[in-house]
């Protein structure tokens, strides 16, 4: 492991997800939090199917699955008693998995929860969250950042001052490195449209398998969701344009009263208030995400409604998308311009991910909207599957043809496979140099290596890619041959001196998802984002996709 840790400042799920990728590539890290505790709450819980990809990638999905929950139906109550539903609805209605993407529904999790999965999955690596530690300044050099830090130690502030390779803002709205890079925070404020958010104690009348929502959104609302771990612990939202914001969120009292005053319904009895916040709505984002040896991430780049859980999956996969190219660079493995990457990938995914969430809130509040109208869905592009980065500088399509500009969120990247999409599964795999052991494309993608598939083709066809491989960093590529079944009975030894694994695709569903003419040579590279870097038609074409990833390719 490298002995220079990189600082990341901020440990909510965006620096953390960049810790966790950054230590599995074998990058020492330092992660510090200005809160003197972990924080609490149900910020951020919806997690989006294409989130759900990342955290298989890093070994997370099983504790993230555990701890989670389905959205529940919501029941709209109508006046005057508050008792009667008027209607019940799913805001993101369950799809059936398929193969290509087995992960299709979102699930819920409070972020603390979120983050505790995340902090112990950094434990395993000796790497602790350096809790009540601010970042108070820093000076830029051409070898290294000089970081300020301040450290509570009980009430007594304790500074160090110490440098480092590389910086990351992962540091929120009010991020201290945006503000110190004095990076634009191009958008609006929304002054007027608040809403108080938190979590509560119900002791009883509500029925915790749903969630319950009354009045208007124009005038004044009341929305309570249960969080499913057992503690009868709600996550609440009260708002509309008649709402004295400022006085709701003083105190518990307030919540009780403008619940009451809202839904009539006192013989809900509330517990105590978890925590609160006076939310108010800013949809900003910067103009680049680098500048020099210092990046910012997730909120620290970008801000947001919380209209279609966008914000805190967008945060997740800045950090991944990031991760592996900065560690390639810090081990000298890659040319720094690989990092100019990173803004030119994110950035028109987060201007798309502002105006789909900034539609989604006007529309939500706007005089006449009904709850549970195609306003509150939470599906299709939300679930972020077809996010894309086809017009990367970086990636490489031989099958696409003439190249066309690509929307950010795309629904055909979901399943089309082309470079810059998200690599789908194909499961049903026999690992044929592993005791003919079932296994999938998800089980062998990782956070720390590009995986090249390779389709049909000849031995010698195959040798020569296999040279190009051998070539590269020990570690940082994974060679995989897939064969038919047609195919397998004139596969050799040789075959499996060549490549890491040889599978065999009795169903051809790798075949069928991936661009793979049958008769002739296919590769697809993988990166270690999950993100197709590369679909060509030979060696020379994946030598060209790595001349622009290796100082030597």
């Amino acid at each position: 492991m490298s002995i220079e840790p990189i600082l990341i400042v901020g440990a909510g799920p965006a620096g953390l997800v960049l810790a966790l990728s950054l230590l599995q590539n074998g990058v020492a890290v330092r992660i510090i939090d200005k809160a003197k505790t972990y924080r609490i709450g149900e910020r951020g819980a919806g997690i989006m199917p294409r989130t759900l990809e990342v955290h298989n990638i890093l070994g997370t999905l099983t504790d993230v699955y555990n701890k989670s929950k389905p959205l529940p139906f919501t029941r709209v109550y109508g006046p005057p008693e508050g008792t009667e539903v008027l209607r019940t609805f799913n805001m993101s209605p369950y799809i059936e998995p398929t193969g290509p993407s087995p992960y299709k529904n979102p699930v819920m999790l409070g972020q603390h929860h979120h983050e505790a999965i995340l902090r112990s999955h950094l434990e395993k690596y000796g790497c602790h969250v350096e809790i009540a530690t601010e970042l108070h300044s820093f000076e830029q050099h051409e070898s290294h950042v000089t970081a300020h830090l301040v450290h509570d130690d009980g009430g007594k502030q304790v500074t160090e001052t110490a440098n480092f390779p590389w910086m990351i803002g992962t540091d929120g709205a009010r991020s201290t490195v945006r503000k110190q890079l004095s990076l634009s925070f191009l958008g609006e404020t929304r002054t007027g449209e608040n809403i108080v958010v938190g979590d509560i104690y119900v002791k009883e009348g509500l029925d915790s398998e749903f969630c319950h929502s009354w009045g208007d959104p124009a005038v004044k609302m009341a929305f309570l969701r249960p969080t499913g771990q057992g503690d009868n612990i709600f996550a609440f939202l009260i708002f509309g344009k008649e709402m004295d914001y400022d006085k709701v969120a003083t105190c518990r009292e307030e919540v009780v009263k403008a619940f009451y005053e809202i839904s009539s319904r006192k013989d809900i009895i509330f517990g105590d208030l978890t925590w609160i916040s006076n939310y108010r709505p800013n949809m900003r984002m910067v103009d680049k995400f680098r500048e020099g040896r210092v990046f910012v991430a997730g909120d620290a780049a970008h801000c947001h409604t919380p209209a279609g859980g966008q914000g805190m999956n967008s945060s997740v996969q800045d950090s991944f998308n990031l991760g592996w190219k900065l560690a390639l660079v810090h081990k000298g493995l890659a040319p720094s311009s690989l990092l100019d990457s990173y803004g030119t990938e994110r950035l028109p995914i987060i201007a798309e991910m502002l105006n789909k969430s900034t539609l989604l809130f006007n529309q939500t509040i706007k005089p006449g909207a009904t709850l549970g109208d195609s306003s509150w869905r939470r599906d299709g592009d939300l679930h972020q599957l077809g996010v894309n980065y086809r017009s990367s500088p970086i990636v490489i399509d031989e099958a696409a043809g003439e190249s066309v500009a690509s929307a950010a969120y795309n629904s055909g990247s979901e399943t089309e496979a082309r470079a810059g999409d998200r690599a789908p599964e194909a499961a049903g795999l026999v690992d044929i140099t592993n005791e003919d052991k079932s296994t999938s494309l998800f089980k062998i993608f990782g956070a720390s290596y590009h995986t090249v598939l390779v389709f049909s083709g000849t031995v010698e066809e195959h040798a020569a890619l296999a040279e190009v491989s051998k070539k590269l960093p020990q570690d940082t590529v994974r060679s995989i041959l897939i064969v038919s079944t047609a195919d397998v009975v004139t596969t050799s030894t040789q075959h499996k001196e060549l490549f890491n694994q040889v599978l065999l695709d009795p169903q051809a569903t790798a075949f069928s998802t991936y661009w793979t003419p049958s008769d002739s040579l296919g590769v697809i590279v993988v990166r270690p984002d999950g993100v197709i870097g590369a679909r060509v038609r030979d060696v020379s074409g994946l030598q060209k996709y790595f001349s622009g990833i290796f100082l030597e390719a």
